[in-house]
C-alpha cells in the first residue's frame, strides 16, 4: 500500500487486525474484552530503497497511523 508521511510517498507491506468487538457474558458466564485493530508493518520502502530498518530504530508509531487512516479512508470511513 503507499502511504504518505513526511511529503514522501512510503511503499508499506503490512498485516492488518481488525478490531474486535467486546463480549460481556457468553452462556458460560465468561468474557471476551476484545481488541483494537493492529498493524504489524515488515517492509517499507520509497523510491526501491528499502527503509525497514530506519523505522526499526526510530518507530512505526506514525506510519501504522497513516496506515490505519489510508484503510479507514478505502473503507469510506471518512
Amino acid at each position: 500500500m503507499k502511504v504518505s508521511l513526511w511529503n514522501i510517498d512510503w511503499e508499506v507491506e503490512f498485516d492488518y487486525q481488525p478490531a474486535e468487538p467486546m463480549v460481556m457474558y457468553y452462556s458460560d458466564g465468561s468474557g471476551y474484552p476484545g481488541c483494537a485493530e493492529e498493524v504489524n508493518i515488515y517492509l517499507v520502502t520509497h523510491a526501491g530503497d528499502d527503509f525497514t530498518e530506519f523505522f526499526d530504530r526510530f518507530g512505526y508509531t506514525e506510519l501504522e497511523d497513516a496506515v490505519l487512516n489510508e484503510l479507514s479512508a478505502m473503507a469510506g470511513d471518512r
